[in-house]
């Protein structure tokens, strides 16, 4: 008896025990209450260009507009929420008993914020893998009259910190010409950027170039420089950046140049439309002016427009530029463009 009554004392506390960890699990979720009156139960992933990205319990990844929302709550862990007014927070989100406001806590202050004047928020994740973002596509054209194939592979990865943010982005293109395998054009980048403040950043940069068209085999760059976003609006991000570039190239007669020396100045304009269609349209121009090359000027340009037609599923477009006023040895040309059509796999 003594044995039953002791089990049953066992169990009494082990159940206890598992419902206060549900119970803290359900609390542990972020919650948006919508003007409608509906309430979504999940996690909060990211606030940015005047929608709301939440994975939602039961809906899986929704993209809800600001007017959409009476108001949130987002305190299971730590964020990073940069406002219009370029304060720069890291804190959690609270309820506000105003429609379409929220209150931002960072544990000293309390400040009311109306949703569309939040910026950006971005969510700190401890684990890493957790903390990559982006966006993995390929693509394949083929023609059976000319017997040519055509490959591209593509990737754009982000990552967040509260003062640091890496991209790692690449651009592969193949040809198959009736059994002939070229390597056309190839593009990897890594770059860091440090958060002096909302709106002024410094980085480092690290990059390597093929491109078979205007003669080149090979290019590394490595650079810093220091930049300056110029818009901050709820569906408009604009950011204006310079510095130094130190070369090194190599063109496909097997010549190399040493070290070349570059000042870049590097626009970069993305704009979301989160209203159906669910568009992202990216707008980046680069130029270089040679410092130890006589005069030589370089252009590399893009123009990228992304399609998510379901959640985590994309289409994408995209058109790119290239000009150098000094034709390297191995090429009949100094300019090269073309189009090119992908699907991919949003990470979010």
């Amino acid at each position: 008896m003594a044995k039953l009554v002791g089990m049953s004392k066992f169990l009494c506390i082990g159940f206890c025990l598992l419902s206060f960890s549900f119970l803290a699990q359900a609390q542990e979720r972020d919650t948006v209450y919508l003007r409608n009156g509906q309430i979504m139960v999940g996690k909060l992933n990211k606030i940015s260009l005047g929608t709301i990205e939440f994975d939602d319990v039961d809906l899986n990844i929704q993209n809800v507009r600001y007017h959409k929302i009476r108001t949130l709550k987002a305190a299971t862990r730590t964020f990073r929420i940069e406002t219009i007014d370029k304060s720069i927070y890291f804190g959690v989100i609270k309820p506000s008993n105003v429609f379409g406001e929220v209150i931002v806590d960072d544990g000293f202050v309390e400040q009311t914020y109306h949703l569309d004047q939040i910026y950006q928020l971005v969510s700190l994740e401890k684990k890493f893998i957790k903390k990559i973002k982006g966006t993995v596509s390929a693509g394949y054209s083929y023609t059976k009259n000319s017997d040519i194939g055509r490959t591209n592979f593509d990737w754009n990865l982000h990552m967040d910190e509260e003062k640091f943010q890496a991209d790692f982005m690449g651009s592969f293109i193949f040809t198959n010409n009736q059994g002939e395998k070229s390597r056309d054009r190839e593009n990897i980048s890594l770059v860091g950027f440090y958060n002096f403040s909302t709106v002024l950043v410094g980085g480092i940069y690290f990059n390597y170039q093929r491109n078979i068209e205007l003669g080149l085999a090979s290019r590394l760059q490595q650079g810093v420089g220091f930049g300056r976003r110029i818009l901050m609006k709820s569906n408009l991000q604009g950011m204006l950046v310079t510095g130094g570039v130190i070369n090194q190239e190599r063109d496909l007669a097997g010549n190399s140049s040493g070290s070349l020396y570059e000042i870049p100045l590097n626009f970069r304009l993305n704009y979301f439309h989160y209203s159906a269609p669910n568009l992202q349209f990216v707008f980046n121009p680069r130029v270089f002016f040679g410092v130890n090359q006589d005069g030589r000027l370089r252009f590399d340009g893009d123009i990228t427009v992304n399609w998510e037609v379901i959640n985590n599923l994309n289409l994408g477009i995209q058109t790119y530029t290239n000009y150098d006023n000094r034709a390297l040895e191995g090429s009949n040309t100094n300019f090269d463009y073309g189009l090119v059509l992908n699907i991919g796999y949003k990470f979010k």
